[in-house]
């Protein structure tokens, strides 16, 4: 199962026409994942937006994450999270959401995490047995008429 962050959702909002491949192979695939702070960060921007536009985009998503399983924060995550991040303030690298994200994937069986997001998962490939499946966006061209 894939757990996939918060850029697929932008995305989904912003450039679905981008993305509709990468949509198609996972609803071929079967159910896949998210956690509850993806939720808040997707959701964060329809609400500061709000009126017509910021409604279309809340029923949009939460279209989108009720047919996802959704996991939620916890003591456990919280440990694993901040082993992750210590390890990685260590390292010298930044932490954010993301190490918290990483940890409920992990705890929840996820075999993936799918992300454009490549600045903030790439370092995880050296401290967790997780896959991180990045993913490019290439802008169509507009036709010339």
């Amino acid at each position: 199962m894939k757990c996939l962050d918060t850029t697929y959702f932008i995305d989904l909002i912003k450039k679905p026409e981008l993305i509709r491949s990468i949509t198609e192979k996972l609803d071929k695939e079967g159910v896949h994942a998210t956690t509850t702070l993806n939720i808040f960060e997707s959701l964060f921007g329809a609400f500061a937006i709000g009126e017509e536009k910021g409604e279309k985009m809340k029923d949009k998503l939460m279209k989108t994450f009720n047919k996802l399983e959704i996991f939620n924060f916890n003591y456990k995550d919280a440990l694993l999270a901040a082993e992750l991040g210590g390890k990685l303030r260590k390292m010298g690298k930044t932490i954010d959401l993301d190490v918290i994200i990483a940890a409920i994937a992990l705890n929840n069986g996820c075999d993936s995490i799918l992300t454009r997001n490549k600045r903030h998962f790439n370092w995880f490939k050296e401290i967790i047995d997780i896959k991180i499946e990045f993913y490019e966006i290439k802008e169509i061209p507009k036709s010339k008429d």
